[in-house]
């Protein structure tokens, strides 16, 4: 039985159906219709998030106790997904863009191994909580329609440090090793947790200007 510092199941399953719920719930509220264009975005985005992450991220070499704390392949990925959704703005766009993320990912980097886990986990949590953060701002993430800058570095810091916990308690405190087959260490669950935080809050809030600025010109 896989231990010591594995995320407990009772937790994982319940925040899965609960972002299930979520997940329906919001889409169906909202009821988005992307148009042609909109899913040639999350389309292109979302392909580009992961060239971004796997490819450029990962070819910068950075020794140990320097990353993960600057952390390359995933502050790239904040920044070409926050410029994605940020153009489209609908609900749902940012598990569409995800999903996208995931299989292109996949295809250029890792392999299928694991799936269709990665692809729930990846469209479940970075993609509903933006989706989430759409919803509640009625279509105006990242501060689109206002001028103040103050709003959008807020958002995207809040988004940046929901997304640091993904990575410590689902992807290696629990799925990769029920894939991969290896007892995650407590001490390395947390310490990531401890080092995602200040750059994900840090580069969130940067890439919610950059989003909010790329939507003004586009839109």
């Amino acid at each position: 039985m896989i231990q010591p510092g594995i995320t407990p199941l009772p937790l994982v399953l319940g925040y899965f159906i609960l972002a299930t719920i979520t997940a329906f719930l919001i889409l169906r509220k909202a009821r988005p219709k992307f148009s042609a264009v909109d899913l040639a975005v999350m389309g292109v985005g979302g392909a580009v998030t992961a060239i971004a992450d796997h490819v450029l991220g990962d070819s910068i070499f950075l020794p140990a106790g320097i990353y993960p704390i600057v952390n390359p392949p995933v502050w790239l990925r904040i920044v070409f997904f926050f410029l994605t959704v940020g153009v489209v703005r609908k609900v749902g766009s940012g598990m569409f863009t995800m999903a996208v993320f995931d299989i292109v990912g996949d295809i250029l980097h890792f392999g299928f191994t694991g799936e269709p886990l990665w692809l729930i986990e990846d469209i479940l949590t970075y993609g509903l909580l933006t989706d989430v953060a759409i919803f509640l701002t009625k279509g105006k993430i990242f501060g689109h329609g206002t001028r103040g800058t103050v709003l959008t570095v807020f958002e995207g810091a809040i988004l940046g440090f929901a997304f640091s916990f993904v990575h410590p308690f689902l992807t290696y405190g629990f799925l990769a090793p029920l894939i991969f087959g290896f007892v995650p260490d407590q001490a390395r669950v947390l310490y990531l947790l401890v080092t995602y935080i200040p750059g994900d809050v840090f580069v969130g809030g940067i890439s919610a200007l950059l989003a909010n600025r790329v939507s003004r010109v586009v839109t």
